[in-house]
């Protein structure tokens, strides 16, 4: 668990994990700087890496935050579906 990441508002967060998503989609892992994903969040390199102390981690990061809003968007639908067949 990242606790310092966590203690950012969640604006901030967004920022930091958009910027992540946008170069890791744009560059293979090995290619994708860390410092390209600090500029476009707006934040310093070191910033960066106080939050997450190295590219890998973030990496491993934002799988585990894709995972949970794919978990959370299947619960949704299920949950609308049960709603339209109870109707």
């Amino acid at each position: 668990m990242n606790d310092k990441f966590y203690a950012l508002p969640e604006e901030k967060q967004s920022q930091i994990l958009n910027a992540a998503y946008k170069v890791f989609a744009t560059s293979q892992y090995k290619k994708a700087p860390t410092s390209e994903i600090a500029a476009e969040a707006g934040i310093s390199k070191s910033l960066l890496f106080h939050y997450f102390h190295n590219k890998l981690e973030l990496y491993l990061f934002l799988w585990k935050h894709a995972e949970d809003l794919t978990k959370n968007i299947c619960v949704n639908i299920r949950y609308m579906k049960q709603m339209i067949f109870l109707k």
